[in-house]
C-alpha cells in the first residue's frame, strides 16, 4: 500500500478516535469501525504482500472483531467471559506473527477459551492476562521483518497492555473503562501499521 493510502487510512482513523473520544451518540460504533479498518488495511496487507507475520496480525484483528462486538455492544451479556477467553487466542495470533513454537501459550489461551466458554470470568482473565504478558513479552524479544514493523509492534503491544490495564482499574470503579480507547486505539493504529 502506497504513503498516500496509509496516510489516508490514518487520518479516518484519526477522525474517528476524535469523533468517539467525545463520546458521541454513536460512540461505540465508531470505535468499531476502529477495529473493522485495521482488519481490513491489515488483510488487505497480507493480501497484496504475502508476509507470515501479516497473515497472523490479520487472523488476530479477525478475532478482535468478534471479541470487540461483545465488549463494545453487550457488555453485560453471558457472552463477556467466552469474548475474554477468546482474546487470548487474539495475542495468540500476535505472539505467532514472530515464527514460534507455542506450546506454553497455546495452553494458556485455551484455557482462557475453555473458561470463558464455561462462563467464569475470573479465571479466563488470569488466563488472559498470563498471555498477554507473554505476548508482550515476546514482542519485545523477537524481531519483524524490518526494525520499523518491530518498533512498531512494540509500541502497539504496550499502548494494548496500557489499555488492558485501565480496564482492570475500571473494573474495581477506580477509574472509567472508556479510557481504554486512548491507548486501544493507538495499539490497533501501531499494530496494523507493524505490517506495512
Amino acid at each position: 500500500m502506497g504513503s498516500k493510502q496509509i496516510k489516508i487510512w490514518l487520518i479516518v482513523m484519526t477522525a474517528l478516535f476524535g469523533y468517539f473520544s467525545f463520546g458521541g451518540p454513536a460512540a461505540n460504533l465508531t470505535r468499531y469501525a476502529c477495529v473493522v479498518l485495521a482488519a481490513g488495511l491489515s488483510g488487505w496487507l497480507w493480501a497484496h504482500q504475502h508476509r507470515p507475520d501479516q497473515r497472523w496480525l490479520t487472523a488476530g484483528l479477525v478475532l478482535s472483531l468478534i471479541t470487540d462486538a461483545v465488549l463494545l455492544f453487550a457488555p453485560a451479556s453471558q457472552w463477556v467471559p467466552l469474548a475474554v477467553g477468546l482474546f487470548a487466542w487474539v495475542h495468540w495470533c500476535y505472539l505467532r506473527r514472530f515464527n514460534t513454537a507455542l506450546p506454553g501459550p497455546t495452553t494458556l489461551a485455551s484455557a482462557a477459551l475453555i473458561t470463558g466458554a464455561l462462563g467464569w470470568l475470573l479465571p479466563a482473565a488470569i488466563f488472559y492476562a498470563a498471555m498477554l504478558l507473554l505476548d508482550a513479552a515476546g514482542t519485545w524479544r523477537r524481531r519483524l521483518p524490518t526494525s520499523r514493523a518491530t518498533w512498531l509492534a512494540r509500541a502497539g503491544i504496550t499502548a494494548f497492555a496500557a489499555c488492558d490495564i485501565i480496564v482492570a482499574l475500571g473494573q474495581t470503579g477506580r477509574i472509567d473503562p472508556a479510557w481504554s480507547w486512548l491507548f486501544y486505539w493507538p495499539a490497533l493504529t501501531l499494530l496494523t501499521l507493524s505490517a506495512n
